[in-house]
């Protein structure tokens, strides 16, 4: 402690420090007042980022006036006492620069996630929880590829071979991509449908290649949550999305009716009327879609019917609604076949006893 103070009675070595840690403060003041006008600026903008981007570098700034001044003053320090055989100052300068730089990225990364910017220009057909989710992890790798690059940098900077180091992570990386091969697999399948995104939560989905039908209630890195009309609950590994496919039933346009009416061989006279009263009704009805045309016609001869087909699309999506309209069309069409001295025709077999008794 003596000798500290006999340091800093000596007047040069003290002048010298005086010099720095006011030089130092001048700093701190001059990079606050420019902040402040900087941020009387930005105030006035419509654009966040220049405000993300003052709040990302102010800290870091500060810290490296301070961190470099304290450098300055253990050289000043060193030259007295000789703590250190061979101290640059300079030679910690870079890397620091480094370290603050990476700093400030990563807490722009933050900061810009934390002000959900990225929340504010979606589009009618984009889920808030799946683009929060996807800029998460975005922003998660990009921090980490900031981190390791700077310590590579640095580790390079101070000697350290890092040859051997990468040859080892890419072994490593090797042994680790084998045993968590399914892992990955699910990790990025999750990429997949973040990024694609095929179907969103509270969507209901269904695929012709699995038993999978039902509304999705979550969708994480590993699994998909699926809720089933028989109230079970799926749970998917996202790796296997990459190999079926998926219907997306709440993202169609309008729902279909398709029906095929039998009537009796009896009833052959009255079908040609039959199907333009009905072909009249589908293009007066309310709820049909009248753009895609219906298409009603007597199609074929079966064992015990006369076929006719009504095919149209429905204005509504919602698939109560549908069945109510179904329900009404069906009893209509019934109506218009009884209304024609007509009935639907049902499988029925025709014996000729005459011709087996006289056999």
């Amino acid at each position: 402690m003596g000798e500290f103070f006999d340091l800093i009675s000596s007047s040069e070595v003290s002048f010298q420090i005086f010099l720095i840690i006011s030089f130092g403060f001048l700093l701190l003041i001059i990079k606050n007042w420019i902040i402040k006008f900087l941020t009387g600026i930005t105030k006035n903008t419509t654009n966040e980022f220049d405000d993300i981007i003052l709040d990302s570098v102010s800290k870091p700034f500060s810290y490296l006036i301070i961190i470099i001044s304290s450098l300055l003053i253990f050289d000043r320090v060193n030259l007295y006492y000789n703590y250190l055989d061979s101290f640059e100052p300079s030679y910690f300068f870079y890397s620091i620069f480094l370290i603050l730089i990476s700093l400030s990225l990563v807490k722009f990364l933050d900061k810009y996630y934390e002000n959900k910017l990225f929340l504010r220009k979606l589009s009618k057909q984009d889920d808030p929880v799946v683009v929060e989710q996807t800029y998460e992890i975005t922003i998660r790798v990009s921090k980490i590829i900031i981190i390791v690059v700077t310590l590579l940098i640095l580790m390079q900077e101070f000697g350290l071979s890092i040859s051997g180091l990468l040859a080892f992570g890419g072994v490593g990386g090797l042994v680790v991509g084998l045993a968590a091969k399914d892992l990955l697999s699910n990790f990025f399948g999750g990429l997949m449908i973040y990024f694609d995104r095929p179907f969103k939560v509270g969507e209901f989905i269904k695929s012709p290649d699995r038993n999978i039908e039902g509304i999705v209630e979550s969708i994480g890195w590993r699994l998909t949550v699926v809720r089933t009309f028989s109230k079970n609950v799926l749970y998917i590994p996202n790796s296997a999305f990459s190999n079926i496919i998926v219907e997306n039933a709440t993202r169609m346009t309008n729902r279909r009716f398709n029906e095929v009416i039998g009537v009796r061989y009896e009833d052959m006279d009255n079908i040609p009327k039959i199907v333009t009263e009905i072909r009249l009704f589908l293009k007066a009805h309310s709820d049909i879609d009248q753009t895609n045309a219906p298409v009603v016609y007597f199609t074929r001869f079966e064992a015990s019917s006369c076929d006719i087909i009504v095919y149209a699309f429905t204005n509504t999506k919602d698939w109560r609604q549908f069945l109510e309209v179904k329900e009404g069309i069906l009893f209509k069409i019934a109506d218009i076949i009884s209304a024609n001295n007509s009935a639907i025709a049902f499988p029925t077999t025709t014996i000729d006893w005459d011709n087996k008794l006289s056999s």
